[in-house]
């Protein structure tokens, strides 16, 4: 039986430069765990070794609260890309729910962050609007309003 959901960890390229998007579109660094050297990730990633800057962020710290487990891999070091468009097979992307879009949208701008779109897209008859912006590396993040 599952009791909840943890976590969502995203690997990143500059730790620091990943926060401040984050932290740019509203959630805040909960934890930071510093440089770890832990043999056991290694081997249950099965990676030759596992030395990385781990942050943790969230929409609050309050025990139990779903948060982005934020990793800049150093040994080894990450590679790769993130999916370039969103049908992709697999994560593709996850979703922020936001009470007011437009001054999220805002807020996010005037901190560097850009997105796919100009504005906000309305879909269906409920009020449900969205935007969706790219983080440094890439991935895919969802503003949501409505839902």
């Amino acid at each position: 039986m599952i009791d909840d959901f943890l976590h969502i960890s995203i690997t990143c390229r500059d730790l620091e430069t990943t926060i401040r998007f984050y932290e740019a579109i509203g959630l805040k660094t909960i934890k930071r765990l510093g440089t770890v050297d832990e043999g056991g990730i290694a081997q249950a990633f099965q990676l030759p070794a596992a030395r990385l800057e781990v942050a943790y962020l969230a929409t609050s710290d309050k025990p139990g609260a779903l948060f982005i487990d934020l990793v800049q891999w150093l040994d080894p070091m990450a590679k790769g890309d993130a999916y370039p468009t969103l049908d992709n097979i697999g994560l593709n992307r996850f979703a922020l729910r936001v009470p007011d879009l437009d001054a999220m949208v805002a807020s996010a701008r005037a901190q560097g962050v850009t997105f796919l779109t100009d504005a906000p897209v309305a879909i269906g008859d409920k009020g449900m609007r969205f935007i969706v912006a790219r983080d440094p590396d890439g991935v895919f993040v969802q503003l949501v309003e409505g839902f």
